[in-house]
């Protein structure tokens, strides 16, 4: 414990610095797609991998935005890859504070929280790079090699991942795993273990009259015209219709769970562990729905370790969004839309494969009599995941378990990621998640990064 008390008391000095670090970072707008903050972003971030010590630290161009590779040679027998992402998500509405000032405050469950975009996923990942400075500088030497790779698409659907990790597979292969820091307590202090992810397909589905040959082509026309006119948002809307059924849940595409496996009794083990530790809580324990929404019912009124089952070991069709037309202030009223996208993500157990999905939704389409429907993929991963016993999870828990903690462990995450291609490319061990630490998520407004917890949370 000496030794963690002489890191832990470097962090604690160093805290002011950490802070204002932070707050630098979380300034650069780097919401996504914005070219200038992602490589704002990057060249920050480079730059402090060469603080670090790294011999290699570069920000890498890529046919999309730019991302950073770095790399630190320890000299030590162990080496870990580490992914993370420089861009964030939109702003949204409804902050009550600059997003980009790095606004530091007391909060209702905590002393004191960094608010700002990106506090989750910059936040988490600049505090991992400060606790190595600490370990270096109280040990002399990291315990491990290091290599970063760190995207600025995440949000886009990591589209130049694959190249990326092929780019620097020679260095990668030496890689006995990947980390992806960040912080992993709920804001009760408890601690979920991921064993793995889902894998991802993601879509754009688009219904045009060019395409169709139908409906008003070249403008939209007005709204008093659909009694001599067709509505591709209307064609659409009933395509979409015929590939889900959303009273039960059930896709309706032939074919498309073919190869799911069922729980192996390890995984099945884990799933009665986590129906007895959160029964009647349900909702509070499935990760994504809150902390601002509530589920007074499941999907086909799923209870207890059914809820559970399907959220690891079920594929998912979601509609993230419909968009025709008017949507809103600014654009125009009365109006037959010449064009209609909805884009739509796939969440697939392990051995399901998105390019076989892509495959059996496009048949399905064209059988159904929709061939001028359009496709375009926005995001494919494959599934990821570890057994039990695997010497990143053992690592992971021995770690928790020194500062008093007892994970509870989850044998799959609903969520996919780019680690997924870690997974494919190289056949690399990928454990996510691995600090303390609570956010309050990226996809909402006031985000926020506990600076001071509250005995229980990490700061």
């Amino acid at each position: 414990m000496a030794r963690h008390d002489r890191v832990q008391g470097l962090i604690g000095q160093r805290l002011p610095q950490h802070l204002d670090l932070l707050r630098d970072y979380l300034a650069i707008p780097s919401t996504l797609g914005d070219a200038a903050g992602v490589r704002r972003a990057a060249g920050f971030l480079a730059a402090q991998y060469r603080e670090l010590g790294c011999q290699v630290a570069e920000v890498v161009e890529t046919p999309g935005l730019p991302a950073v590779w770095a790399r630190y040679d320890a000299g030590a027998a162990r080496t870990l890859a580490v992914y993370g992402y420089l861009d964030t998500n939109g702003l949204g509405s409804g902050w009550t504070v600059d997003p980009y000032q790095g606004v530091v405050a007391a909060h209702p469950a905590f002393l004191r929280v960094l608010y700002g975009r990106g506090a989750a996923s910059k936040g988490g990942a600049l505090a991992f790079l400060q606790a190595l400075h600490a370990i270096r500088d109280a040990e002399g030497e990291l315990p491990v090699n290091l290599l970063f790779l760190i995207e600025g698409e995440e949000f886009l659907g990591s589209p130049f991942m694959p190249d990326l990790i092929r780019r620097h597979e020679p260095q990668l292969e030496r890689a006995d795993a990947v980390i992806w820091p960040g912080p992993s307590q709920a804001a009760n202090g408890d601690v979920a273990l991921f064993l793995g992810n889902k894998g991802l397909l993601k879509l754009e589905i688009t219904c045009s009259s060019a395409s169709w040959g139908r409906g008003p082509i070249g403008a939209a026309a007005h709204s008093s015209t659909q009694g001599v006119l067709d509505s591709p948002t209307w064609r659409l809307i009933h395509a979409l219709a015929t590939l889900y059924d959303a009273k039960t849940g059930r896709i309706l595409v032939d074919g498309f769970a073919e190869g799911l496996s069922p729980p192996t009794p390890e995984e099945d083990a884990l799933l009665d562990q986590l129906a007895a530790l959160y029964r009647g809580r349900e909702a509070s324990a499935v990760p994504g729905i809150g902390p601002r929404a509530t589920a007074p019912h499941f999907l086909g009124d799923a209870e207890g370790r059914e809820v559970f089952r399907r959220y690891c070991f079920e594929p998912t069709m979601n509609i993230d969004g419909l968009a025709a037309g008017m949507t809103g202030p600014g654009t125009p009223a009365w109006t037959l839309p010449e064009v209609a996208r909805c884009t739509i993500d796939h969440r697939l157990p392990p051995d399901i494969d998105p390019d076989a999905c892509l495959a059996r939704i496009r048949g399905h389409l064209d059988c159904h009599g929709y061939p001028d429907i359009g496709l375009r993929v926005l995001g494919a991963v494959g599934s990821q995941k570890l057994p039990v016993e695997h010497d990143l999870v053992r690592a992971a828990r021995a770690a928790l378990a020194r500062q008093g903690i007892a994970p509870t462990i989850w044998p799959c995450r609903g969520t996919s990621g780019p680690t997924g291609h870690f997974s494919a490319i190289l056949g690399k061990g990928v454990l996510g998640a691995t600090g303390l630490g609570y956010a309050s998520g990226h996809s909402g407004p006031d985000e926020f990064l506990v600076i001071e917890g509250d005995g229980r949370v990490g700061g």
